[in-house]
């Protein structure tokens, strides 16, 4: 599988990227983010460039979909799991809205600003809210940050949790929320347990915070 790839950019435009890698040149489906941020670099940076890829092996033919950072990556191959949402209406889709505004709506059930989204209508938008809200609320939706102030970190470590604690009803995002200050309160507590227990002395308190 390809990973990523590292080269010195060729051409860019819309949603086309051309990298060559050596005396190879590689070229890309890209959103319209991505182009527009690699068509700002200046010439010094857009040597060495790492485009991270997946890549769609058909029976007739092969494409490459790249992408800058992961967390684009991510939700592109969350989309192309929905069903009737191939890669290149994923691209599209990526195209129409930053990762963050995307999860923001999908955070909020917010149709409305889904299906202004290119390429996609009001129930497509129901769809994709359908299939990805539990699987993405735990995804950063505050931009990026350090390790220690990422409150994704936590929701990704403790994703089980807060997924049970969703099914009782409680709001996933509070749940988040929750989980994540009460890691950060608690961590050098939690150093000192096995990852069961961390989850049990977490739940507890979860359920009296919430």
């Amino acid at each position: 599988m390809i990973n990523a790839i590292i080269g010195d950019v060729v051409f860019t435009n819309g949603q086309n990227l051309v990298l060559r890698a050596g005396q190879v040149e590689f070229s890309f489906i890209v959103s319209s983010q991505t182009a527009l941020r690699i068509s700002a670099l200046d010439a010094a940076k857009r040597k060495d460039v790492r485009i991270l890829a997946y890549l769609q092996h058909t029976q007739d033919d092969m494409v490459l979909f790249g992408f800058c950072e992961e967390e684009e990556r991510q939700l592109f191959l969350e989309l192309i799991k929905v069903s009737g949402i191939g890669p290149k209406q994923a691209m599209k889709i990526l195209s129409g809205a930053t990762v963050h505004e995307f999860l923001t709506a999908l955070d909020q059930n917010d149709v409305k600003s889904l299906s202004r989204i290119p390429g996609l209508g009001v129930k497509t938008a129901q769809k994709i809210i359908l299939a990805l809200r539990d699987k993405l609320v735990t995804m950063d939706i505050e931009g990026t940050g350090t390790a220690e102030a990422n409150p994704s970190q936590a929701a990704r470590k403790y994703e089980d949790l807060i997924v049970a604690l969703s099914e009782m009803g409680y709001d996933k995002k509070r749940v988040v929320d929750v989980i994540t200050d009460l890691e950060k309160a608690n961590s050098e507590l939690l150093s000192r347990k096995n990852r069961h227990e961390q989850e049990e002395f977490l739940f507890r308190l979860a359920i009296s915070s919430l």
